[in-house]
């Protein structure tokens, strides 16, 4: 999956909104919810790792679990595969 995103480059946008799972979830496909990542600059001028924003799309998501330290398996547009992300702050 690494391969193929070199191939495909990061990308140039500055707002996703896709599928994510808190990671100590099991399996990680249980507690799913929309995460809006909002980067600026974006992934491609940032390179990788890249820092975003993000907040759960929904009010009935678990605001209160993005909290520093907390990871999130994010699922990648561009490879079909699951990113693991940390809140910051």
């Amino acid at each position: 999956m690494v391969r193929q995103q070199l191939r495909s480059g990061l990308p140039a946008i500055t707002e996703t909104v896709d599928p994510a799972w808190l990671y100590d979830a099991t399996p990680p496909h249980d507690d799913g919810w929309s995460l809006v990542c909002r980067l600026d600059p974006s992934p491609k001028a940032q390179g990788n790792p890249a820092l975003a924003s993000v907040h759960f799309l929904v009010a009935d998501a678990p605001h209160n679990r993005l909290e520093p330290g907390a990871r999130l398996r994010l699922f990648e547009r561009g490879t079909g595969g699951l990113a693991l992300i940390e809140i910051l702050g």
